[in-house]
């Protein structure tokens, strides 16, 4: 293993759990409450659109300042460090 693929393993594996987490913090009232279904939620989980927009429009009804509203952009930071560490091991491996 290069160090710098473990540099980028452990925090891209960190900053994923955290996007999930704080996607599921943000999208778990609209989904139990059935305002859009698991599927689209999902889809806010790497991307925006007017049904994301509309979801985290509803859930800052239900607790205002608890938390920020989700950003995708947190998905595609881990995921590329995820993948540039894991581009650097196969380098290394090969």
């Amino acid at each position: 293993m290069t160090r710098r693929a473990v540099l980028l393993l452990c925090p891209g594996a960190l900053v994923l759990l955290v996007a999930i987490a704080w996607w599921w913090a943000t999208y778990a009232d609209v989904i139990s409450y059935a305002y859009i279904s698991p599927g689209e939620a999902g889809a806010c989980l790497v991307g925006d659109s007017d049904i994301c927009r509309l979801a985290r429009a509803l859930c800052r009804g239900a607790h205002p300042v608890a938390i920020v509203a989700y950003h995708a952009a947190t998905f595609w930071v881990a995921m590329i460090a995820l993948s540039s560490s894991l581009i650097g091991l196969s380098h290394r491996a090969a």
